[in-house]
C-alpha cells in the first residue's frame, strides 16, 4: 500500500462502525432535528410546515428500524430466447422520429424517445406514455426496471418526468436523471435564475454554482455527490457542501461501499491524480480518472497514463504492464482481481486481468463483467465475423448486429444479453 493512501486514512484507525451503530447515529441525527423544530416552534409559533417536517422525519426513523428484505430481481433465466420488438416495424416506421433503445436491467423492457403527431414522448415496448412534450431526452431505468425517468421540456420549462408524470418544479435547463439505489429518489443537474445546482425529486440544493455535473448517490441513498465549479475552481460537493480543496480539473465522484469515502480524478499544479475526500494521492500522472472502489472499500483502482503508456493504478501503484489505451477498472466480487479492456500497438483490443491479457485479440472490446464467483469474465467484442460475447476470451459461435452488456445469473452458470439480429431485438439466455 503506498504511503499516500496510508497518510489519507492514518488518523482513522478506529474500529469500523457496525450497521447497527450507523443506524443509531442516523436515528439520533433525525431526532435532534425533530427536537430543534419543536424548540423553534415553541419560540416562533407552530406552523403546518413544521408539523409536516416532524412527521416526515419521524417516518424516516421508523424506516431505519423496519425489517426490509433484500430486493431480489426476479429475472427469467429459463427462457432461452425472447423476442422483444421488431424495431423497424414497432418503432422506426410507426413514429415520425425515433431515438436509440435503452434497456431495463433485466432486459425485459425497451424504452426510446419517439415523436408522433401529438409531440415527443417515451415509448416502452412500443407503448407510448399518454403525456406529450415539446422535447424529450435520455430515458433511464430504475435499478428494478419499474420506473423510467427522462428529462423533458413543456410550455412551463425543463423538468424530469417519471413514467410520464413530471415534477411540479420547472427549470431553465435540466440534465439527465440519476436514480438512487432503491429507485425512490432521482437527482438531476438543473439551472434556474440563481445558477446551476442539483435537484432531488424536484427539490434543489440551496447552494448554486457556476456549473455542476454528474450527481451520484451513496449506496444508502442518503448522500449525493456531484462535481461542481465555483469562483475558486472545480471540486466535489456532497449534499451541497463542497470540499475545501479546488482543482483545475475534477472528474465524476465515486462512493465507497460504506458511503464514507468519495474518490474522483483531479488535476492540480503537480499533475493528474486521485483525490479521496479531497486529499490527493502523492503519485502524479499524465492523465488519471475513473476511480473504482473494491467491494471492501480498501482499494481504489483508476485508469492512468504515464510516460510509458496507459495502465491501471491501485492505491497509487501501477501495474507493471503498459498499453496504448485502457478502459475503466472493474473489481471482482472478492476484490482480488481487476479487469479492464486494453489496446495494444496493433490497435487490437482484449481484456487484461491484474495486468495479464487474454491471448485472444479483437477489433473492439467493451468493458468486462465478472461472474459472482469471480472466475469468469464476459465482454461484448467485435471480431472479423461480427459482434458477439467472449467469456474468458472464448467467443460465442453466433454473431449479431449488436449486443448489450452481458449479465451473469446468480449461480454464474448462465448469461443474459440483449441482442439485435435481422432488425429485431431479442433477450437471450445462454449456458456458460
Amino acid at each position: 500500500m503506498p504511503k499516500s493512501f496510508e497518510q489519507h486514512f492514518a488518523q482513522k484507525e478506529e474500529k469500523p462502525k457496525s450497521p447497527e451503530q450507523i443506524k443509531e447515529e442516523k436515528a439520533l441525527e433525525l431526532a435532534r432535528e425533530i427536537k430543534g423544530i419543536k424548540e423553534r416552534m415553541e419560540k416562533e409559533g407552530k406552523t403546518i410546515e413544521g408539523y409536516q417536517r416532524i412527521i416526515e422525519l419521524t417516518r424516516k426513523i421508523e424506516e431505519l428500524y423496519e425489517e426490509k428484505e433484500s430486493p431480489e430481481l426476479s429475472w427469467d433465466w429459463d427462457t432461452k430466447e425472447k423476442l422483444l420488438t421488431d424495431w423497424e416495424n414497432d418503432y422506426v416506421k410507426r413514429f415520425k422520429n425515433c431515438g436509440d433503445p435503452y434497456f431495463s436491467p433485466d432486459g425485459e423492457k425497451i424504452a426510446a424517445v419517439v415523436e408522433d403527431e401529438k409531440g415527443w414522448t417515451i415509448a416502452v415496448n412500443g407503448q407510448t406514455w399518454k403525456e406529450r412534450f415539446e422535447s424529450c431526452w435520455d430515458p433511464y431505468f430504475s435499478p428494478d426496471g419499474e420506473k423510467i425517468a427522462a428529462r423533458v421540456e413543456d410550455e412551463k420549462g425543463w423538468t424530469i418526468a417519471v413514467n410520464g408524470q413530471t415534477w411540479k418544479e420547472r427549470f431553465e435547463n435540466c440534465g439527465h436523471p440519476y436514480f438512487s439505489p432503491d429507485g425512490e429518489k432521482i437527482a438531476a443537474r438543473v439551472e434556474d435564475e440563481k445558477g446551476w445546482t442539483i435537484a432531488v425529486n424536484g427539490q434543489t440544493w440551496q447552494e448554486r454554482f457556476k456549473d455542476c455535473w454528474d450527481p451520484y448517490f451513496s449506496p444508502d441513498g442518503e448522500k449525493i455527490a456531484a462535481r461542481v465549479e465555483d469562483e475558486k475552481g472545480r471540486t466535489i460537493a456532497v449534499n451541497g457542501q463542497t470540499w475545501k480543496e479546488r482543482f483545475t480539473i475534477c472528474g465524476h465522484p465515486q462512493f465507497s461501499p460504506d458511503g464514507e469515502k468519495i474518490a474522483a480524478g483531479v488535476r492540480d499544479k503537480k499533475g493528474y491524480t486521485i483525490a479521496v475526500n479531497g486529499q490527493t494521492w502523492q503519485e502524479r500522472f499524465e492523465n488519471c480518472g475513473h476511480p473504482h472502489f473494491s467491494p471492501d472499500g480498501e482499494k481504489i483502482a483508476a485508469r492512468v497514463r504515464d510516460k510509458k503508456g496507459w495502465t491501471i493504478a491501485v492505491n497509487g501503484q501501477t501495474w507493471k504492464e503498459r498499453f496504448k489505451d485502457c478502459g475503466d477498472p472493474h473489481f471482482s466480487p472478492d476484490g482480488e482481481k481487476i479487469a479492464a479492456w486494453v489496446r495494444d500497438e496493433e490497435w487490437r483490443y482484449t481484456i487484461a486481468v491484474n495486468g495479464q491479457t487474454w491471448k485472444e485479440r479483437f477489433t473492439i472490446c467493451w468493458h468486462p463483467h465478472f461472474s459472482p464467483d469471480g472466475e469468469k469474465i464476459a465482454a461484448v467484442v467485435i471480431d472479423e465475423k461480427g459482434v458477439t460475447i467472449a467469456v474468458n476470451g472464448q467467443t460465442w459461435q453466433e454473431r449479431f448486429e449488436y449486443c448489450w452488456g452481458p449479465q451473469f445469473s446468480p449461480d454464474g452458470e448462465k448469461i443474459m444479453v440483449v441482442v439485435k439480429k435481422e432488425g429485431k431485438y431479442y433477450r437471450l439466455v445462454k449456458e456458460v
